[in-house]
């Protein structure tokens, strides 16, 4: 007499294994998470017929996976203890730009009001806020409120960059208009001059010391009808300078 033991050493077999597996965050999701779904597979074994091996699992499908990789593995174990396993992976792209809120509006400026003795305005605005679904990494601007802004248009920007790259612009202009006409200093009393005795001309000459004119942002052209030293005829003649500075003004 002998006994014959019979020893079940196979593992069972996980048929289906889920191939990998890529979700994005998507657009506007408030969490740095995405669910993700498959198909479970199944098991089987060469001894079912003393009972279907049991398959566990480290997730789930829908679950909720966070940002990167993550492995899921299927372990199958049949009445005899033997295991065998498969595994794939999730990965979750954060694709979910940041958000701007309260990007101010454009601005309008005038020298007038402002400082008329610079070419330049001051700007002011209430900055905006950046917020992501995984947290931002810079906010930067171009300019900063109370930067001084030249005359014309400037476009101001502001760039938030979230931590795994997504970025989210907003911009506004600030317009500066210079209306600041130019300053004339010095400009002369009017003048009397006669003849005189013995003149053979019906005219005279007349001196003065020309004005000054400065501006703001500069001054293109100072002319006048008549100089210092030109002759005039006999009776009144109306003497005018005129500054116009480079924008116009």
């Amino acid at each position: 007499t002998f006994r014959v033991y019979f020893v079940d050493a196979t593992p069972p077999v996980i048929n289906n294994c889920p191939v990998n597996v890529t979700v994005n965050t998507g657009t506007g999701n408030s969490a740095c998470s995405q669910t993700a779904s498959w198909t479970v597979p199944t098991a089987s074994d060469n001894c079912s017929d003393l009972g279907a091996p049991v398959l566990t699992s480290t997730h789930n499908p829908g679950d909720v996976f966070p940002v990167g990789t993550t492995t899921v593995t299927y372990t199958a174990t049949d009445n005899a203890g033997n295991t065998s396993s498969c595994s794939f992976t999730v990965t979750v792209v954060d694709n979910t730009k940041p958000t701007i809120t309260g990007c101010p509006s454009n601005i309008n400026l005038t020298s007038t009001g402002g400082n008329p003795a610079t070419c330049t305005q001051i700007a002011t605005w209430v900055a905006p806020i950046a917020a992501d679904n995984c947290g931002v990494a810079t906010f930067v601007s171009t300019h900063n409120s109370g930067d001084a802004f030249p005359v014309g248009t400037t476009t101001v920007t502001y760039t938030a960059t979230d931590v795994n790259g997504n970025t989210q612009t907003c911009s506004f202009t600030v317009t500066v208009v210079d209306n600041t006409k130019p300053i004339i200093t010095g400009c002369p009393s009017n003048i009397s001059v006669n003849t005189g005795t013995g003149n053979t001309l019906c005219s005279q000459t007349a001196t003065w010391t020309a004005p000054v004119a400065t501006d703001n942002c500069a001054v293109a052209t100072f002319v006048s009808t008549h100089n210092p030293g030109d002759v005039f005829p006999v009776g009144t003649t109306t003497v005018t300078y005129t500054a116009t500075d480079v924008n116009g003004n």
